[in-house]
């Protein structure tokens, strides 16, 4: 079991989240900002940059000639779409690495993180009055603590599978009483000490247990990650290993028809990301 102390020193061995785009989203938050005010602060990561330019540059935004402005950039593609270049651009190197007790191949954590994101965008229209921007970032996100415990779980990975095969308990129960701890408390722990809304670390504390709290970035959230293993896009190691989230379905009263039209919205979502990603 996972003392205190060792989880603690795996969270501080993360590098803090991204200043830039922190700033950034707080500025997208405003009334009154200007593009300008928004490029200075993009302008500093050139990543974040050359991503932005990369999206206004695509199919998608096609235009008559290249656009080198970031302003311009940024004024082509929108500040909902803002916000989720900045938040995809900034949580991406976390996920570069080999997550070995999640993962059965490399990717395969970002892969779900960015479904799960789309996902809830694609839901929003069952709670019209939440914020877009922080139900993107704690769909994103909501994960994050997989990273920490990553280590842990790859070592211990077939006492846990024993367990939910013998005792006939989900993976979120196997990991607390082999590691002392579930990926959802770290990934909370996380995103409070990055700061985060409250929103944010509520939705990655309860995705797995959304009966615990009425809340409708953790409903959102939830079902968007129920949501991603049905298309395939959740870990293979652990995703078939939680209890559903059907009631969800049942509470938002979500047809078949609504549902298929929107699990086809998002692959396509996914694929066309994934292509300008690559």
């Amino acid at each position: 079991m996972i003392s205190i102390k060792d989880m603690m020193s795996k969270i501080e061995m993360l590098p803090p989240f991204s200043k830039v785009a922190n700033k950034a989203t707080e500025i997208l938050k405003k009334q009154d900002f200007t593009m300008q005010e928004l490029a200075d602060i993009v302008h500093v990561d050139a990543s974040l940059t050359a991503n932005i330019l990369r999206v206004a540059n695509s199919a998608k935004y096609t235009t008559a000639r290249t656009i080198t402005d970031l302003r311009l950039a940024m004024s082509i593609i929108g500040l909902e779409e803002m916000n989720e270049i900045i938040m995809k651009s900034a949580a991406k190197p976390y996920f570069n690495e080999m997550i070995d007790g999640y993962e059965s191949y490399p990717g395969e954590l970002w892969e779900h993180s960015l479904a799960v994101a789309i996902l809830g965008i694609e839901l929003q229209f069952l709670e019209p009055q939440i914020d877009t921007s922080v139900l993107y970032t704690a769909n994103l996100l909501h994960d994050i603590g997989k990273i920490v415990l990553s280590q842990y779980v790859h070592e211990e990975y077939k006492t846990m599978l024993k367990m939910i095969q013998e005792e006939h308990v989900d993976f979120l129960t196997a990991e607390r009483k082999v590691l002392g701890f579930t990926h959802s408390d770290v990934s909370a722990k996380v995103l409070r000490d990055w700061n985060f809304p409250e929103d944010v670390v509520l939705a990655a504390r309860h995705h797995h247990a959304p009966e615990k709290l009425d809340n409708p970035y953790v409903n959102l959230t939830a079902l968007a990650d129920y949501l991603s293993m049905i298309i395939g896009k959740s870990s293979q190691k652990d995703g078939l290993h939680y209890k559903g989230h059907q009631k969800l379905l049942m509470r938002y009263k979500i047809h078949s028809n609504d549902l298929d039209r929107i699990l086809h919205n998002v692959i396509d979502k996914i694929k066309a990301i994934e292509e300008l990603l690559e």
